[in-house]
């Protein structure tokens, strides 16, 4: 009978469990001369466990998550298709556990961004950035065509791009991960 309540317990935390947010994510990208290619960083910040419909705190499974399957794991470099040197970072800012990805790409287009037959502006679709989040539009250095056409658009002539997504429900329970980091962080050293 313990075994079988473990089990059901399992199964249970799998379907109603928390999952892994923050609350904004920052992208910056600058292009090459070719206009193609680049460098790029993406910033999440105050990583937390963002609990479902139950009551329970799953910040440590979470945590785990973030530490087995983002850093230490090939999850970001399976969501970032042609990118090259993926670097990543955990550290603490302002009272927040932050995330920091840094990468080459080869193909703009790949990370989201879009210009009808290579011309024209650029332009970002923010629902679905088609890694890790979607969220709201925050702050951009392009021009936002508002909540009808969430859309980023850019000048042809751009090289560095810049869109914050604020990531967090509003109002849902959260655990910030900040002192599971630092207790991880002690093990390690």
């Amino acid at each position: 009978m313990k075994k079988q309540f473990l089990v059901l317990f399992a199964v249970l935390a799998i379907f109603f469990g928390g999952c892994l947010t923050a609350e904004q994510k920052e992208l910056r990208l600058s292009l090459n001369a070719d206009g193609k290619s680049g460098t790029g960083t993406i910033v999440f910040t105050g990583i937390a466990s963002e609990q479902g419909d139950d009551t329970m705190d799953v910040s440590k499974e979470d945590f785990n998550s973030l530490i087995s399957e983002y850093y230490q794991g090939k999850t970001l470099e399976n969501a970032l298709p042609g990118t090259s040197n993926i670097k990543k970072r955990l550290f603490t800012s302002a009272g927040q556990l932050v995330g920091e990805l840094s990468f080459d790409f080869a193909d703009i287009s790949k990370l989201g961004f879009f210009r009808y037959k290579n011309q024209g502006p650029y332009q970002y679709y923010t629902l679905a950035d088609g890694y890790f989040t979607s969220g709201q539009f925050a702050a951009s250095n392009g021009t936002f065509g508002g909540d009808k056409m969430p859309i980023v658009f850019w000048d042809e002539t751009a090289k560095d791009f810049y869109v914050k997504m604020s990531l967090s429900s509003p109002g849902a329970p959260r655990t910030s991960l900040l002192e599971k980091y630092k207790e991880w962080e002690k093990k390690k050293n």
